[in-house]
């Protein structure tokens, strides 16, 4: 496709992987220098947490769920790179798209000794994003092996159905369902109906997944292993903002945007091509 950002990490056959199962796993993708500097920051990012972050907590368990979302807006080393890494490239090319756009990024720390688990949803039906070329990249800086790896529906990104958002957590008092939504399968009653995907994985390497691919994350019981993890969510040439009656996740709808507008603004900037005019300057 003319025009379409190209990666290095990305050819044609794993595009061709991408559209069908909706997730992929990139393997050393971020180099050892940023997974560096970025795992140092890891302290400063929780010492500077925003307004909307989580600390998930299991009773008589030493674990910790942390999570938060716009680090990039605190840490400057997230932003550097967020504009300067490459996976504004690797989500262009795997979205075929010609414009790469940064909707947020989203901290996760699943400390050892915690049970928590991270529940069967789609991203998209916690954003204010319309469209398909949208995506999320989720990257460990930590050894992730199978049994506590991200889990896939293969395929589910092709149902056609953006299904009801639910809270990471029974007492949260986020509310997903205001839109009209089916409510999600249950994957979990019977999992022999579905075909899960999930990779082992090191630092360096990445998952990258469609915004209406299901997915779910088992907790970490490992007794002295930390799972430390940094997703980061793109958008393609066809996203745009859209309206909902639901609780959206980050709770931030960018700046002064219309229904059917292009998200690209200063909360939402334009990362790819460079050389496009960006709309922070606008």
């Amino acid at each position: 496709m003319t025009g379409m950002i190209q990666s290095e990490y990305v050819n044609a056959s794993t595009r061709q992987d991408f559209d069908r199962d909706g997730v992929v796993c990139l393997r050393q993708v971020i180099s050892p220098q940023w997974i560096a500097r970025l795992t140092d920051a890891l302290p400063a990012a929780i010492r500077v947490a925003g307004p909307n972050h989580f600390r998930f907590e299991n009773s008589g368990e030493a674990g910790l769920f942390f999570g938060d979302v716009l680090v990039w807006q605190r840490v400057p080393v997230f932003e550097e790179f967020m504009r300067t890494g490459p996976l504004a490239a690797v989500s262009g090319s795997l979205m075929h798209s010609r414009t790469v756009t940064f909707y947020h990024d989203f901290l996760l720390i699943k400390e050892a000794g915690t049970s928590k688990r991270t529940p069967w949803h789609q991203d998209q039906s916690y954003w204010c994003v319309g469209g398909t070329q949208a995506l999320t990249i989720w990257m460990p800086f930590d050894t992730v092996p199978l049994e506590t790896s991200l889990e896939f529906v293969k395929g589910s990104h092709r149902w056609g159905q953006l299904f009801e958002a639910v809270p990471f957590d029974p007492t949260s008092k986020f509310r997903g369902d205001r839109d009209g939504r089916p409510p999600l399968p249950d994957i979990d009653a019977t999992p022999g109906d579905y075909d899960i995907l999930r990779w082992a994985m090191e630092p360096g390497d990445c998952l990258v997944f469609h915004c209406r691919t299901l997915h779910a994350a088992p907790g970490n019981p490992a007794p002295s292993r930390s799972r430390r993890v940094l997703s980061t969510c793109w958008a393609g040439d066809d996203a745009h903002y859209v309206e909902i009656k639901s609780d959206i996740a980050p709770p931030v709808r960018g700046d002064n945007l219309m229904p059917g507008q292009s998200l690209a603004c200063p909360t939402f900037p334009r990362i790819l091509p460079v050389s496009c005019p960006s709309s922070e300057t606008v």
